[in-house]
């Protein structure tokens, strides 16, 4: 099924696309650091030509699959997996079509993979029968009123007309959640859970059926996750959560949890576990933490961001990765043998960090296609979490070598 952009997708990216400047490649980033503008790599997907063969949600090339679908890799090591698998038929057809094969820089691929990871930040389309019916079996119309239905309770929810991002509506839940739970105990009104999806369809319902007359419209800038991990801090979550053992222990560790999903899918998590965080904080007396429009936006950047880097892989496994895929064959010289067929792996500045890596096997993917083709040899193929592991033993053998 063909992916449609929702209108805040579609405005955000035609700004990228079009209207934003482009980046400066002169200065080296820290590529081991979380994004600040996950978009930034729009620039480099038309520069180095992606769009003629890849699309995102329908919008660009055929030959190769659309990178706006969810699932096809969840960190940086995979998307170097990934690239690597699909390295010979995407060398064959970029032949076959003379279309010349692009190198990309350690700064490129940072970007352009925090620009392809971004993609599902993006909310599909929400459906407005389905917010209806959400708006009245969640009991949010005994209390709010859009257009002419719902309760006085609370105040009417027309003005989120103008919002072009649902990120609006979650800024408000959080920031008025305590007084609602307060409201609906009173009431004995049940306080509702979201499920995935419910928050775009009920904000889909907002828009639509809203009697707001006014043009003005709100825009907010996409989130970003290296500012995010910093109101996470100032916010005082880390006092509650861990992020890789670092932090408070009273909540879960962050970054074991599913929150590599869509914005009101993270929103929506946010807003379930609401309850449990008040006790919790009400007992230790920390004070509820107030976020602006734009901090609400970082910090669910900065959740979704969490498992883009991945954890230590297993030297053993590693080990086995390296015999089992062949790499033993052109990477290894026996004691006595004058030189490798290859260069020494484990002395490769691409270990420096998995994004020089992704550029690194990149790069070097059509000179290894030929002499694999010379050899009669099968291309090495990774799995989830392959490449991570054969890092961590290559990192380990600088330490056993003069």
């Amino acid at each position: 099924m063909k992916r449609r952009l929702s209108g805040w997708a579609f405005a955000v990216l035609l700004g990228a696309l079009v209207l934003a400047p482009a980046r400066s490649w002169g200065a080296e980033t820290n590529t081991n650091s979380l994004p600040t503008d996950p978009l930034a790599g729009r620039q480099v997907f038309l520069q180095k030509g992606c769009q003629k063969c890849h699309s995102i949600w329908g919008e660009g090339g055929t030959l190769g699959p659309d990178l706006g679908k969810a699932g096809v890799w969840q960190s940086v090591m995979q998307l170097a997996g990934v690239l690597w698998n699909h390295s010979p038929e995407m060398i064959e057809k970029m032949r076959e079509r003379r279309i010349p094969r692009p190198t990309i820089s350690t700064d490129e691929m940072a970007d352009l993979a925090a620009f392809l990871y971004f993609l599902n930040y993006f909310d599909q389309p929400g459906d407005p029968s389905k917010g209806e019916m959400l708006f009245a079996a969640k009991g949010c119309a005994k209390c709010h009123a859009v257009g002419s239905t719902g309760g006085h309770v609370g105040p009417s929810l027309d003005k989120y007309k103008r919002d072009s991002s649902p990120l609006f509506l979650a800024g408000a839940m959080w920031s008025h959640g305590t007084a609602m739970a307060r409201k609906m105990g009173e009431s004995g009104i049940a306080r509702p859970d979201f499920a995935d999806g419910d928050l775009t369809h009920l904000f889909a319902y907002i828009q639509s059926a809203s009697s707001d007359t006014s043009t003005e419209k709100k825009y907010m800038v996409p989130g970003s996750p290296a500012r995010g991990e910093k109101v996470f801090a100032a916010k005082g979550c880390i006092q509650c959560h861990s992020v890789r053992g670092i932090g408070g222990h009273i909540g879960p560790d962050l970054d074991k949890a599913d929150l590599h999903r869509s914005v009101t899918e993270v929103a929506g998590l946010m807003w379930n576990h609401e309850p449990a965080m008040w006790t919790k904080m009400q007992t230790l007396g920390i004070a509820l933490p107030q976020f602006s429009d734009q901090e609400v936006s970082d910090l669910i950047a900065y959740l979704f961001f969490l498992q883009y880097f991945d954890p230590p892989g297993d030297v053993v496994k590693g080990q086995g990765i390296f015999m089992e895929k062949g790499c033993i064959l052109c990477h290894y010289a026996p004691r006595g043998a004058e030189k490798l067929i290859a260069p020494d792996l484990s002395r490769s500045p691409a270990l420096a960090s998995p994004l020089a890596l992704s550029s690194a096997m990149w790069n070097h993917a059509p000179a290894m296609e030929a002499q694999i083709r010379e050899r009669g040899l099968p291309w090495p193929r990774f799995r989830d979490g392959d490449v991570r592991d054969l890092v961590e033993y290559l990192r380990s053998l600088r330490s056993t070598q003069p």
